[in-house]
């Protein structure tokens, strides 16, 4: 995704769940929104919680190039499998397909974060 969006129109889109920047849009979806994992491929990822009084939740945006997030996931809080630590199965890829990911944290004023530092994996 191309960084050089004005924060407050990001903070706006985010909050509407559309990212649009130079052509590009992403559309959030709900992690209920997802395919059944025995549909197809997965990936479980686990980052550090963002320690922001007001979080409202993290979203996950992934692709299958380097640094173009083609698909959004908004996972809400998620779950922390250990203190400190959030764990998300992201369902409905490609087995076998490498996925670049990043995340983002965002609070009840839907300021966000910056995104992670992205990471890649094959989906199983």
């Amino acid at each position: 995704m191309n960084r050089k969006c004005g924060f407050f129109i990001l903070s706006v889109l985010l909050l509407l769940g559309i990212i649009s920047c130079q052509g590009t849009k992403i559309i959030c979806k709900s992690s209920a929104d997802l395919a059944n994992p025995a549909d197809g491929g997965m990936l479980t990822m686990q980052w550090n919680s963002n320690t922001e009084l007001k979080l409202e939740g993290y979203r996950v945006y992934y692709g299958t190039s380097p640094g173009k997030y083609k698909s959004c996931v908004d996972v809400g809080k998620a779950t922390e499998s250990t203190p400190g630590v959030v764990k998300y199965t992201l369902t409905g890829l490609n087995k076998g397909k490498r996925y670049y990911l990043a995340v983002i944290a965002y609070d009840t004023f839907h300021k966000t974060s910056e995104f992670s530092k992205e990471v890649s994996a094959e989906a199983k």
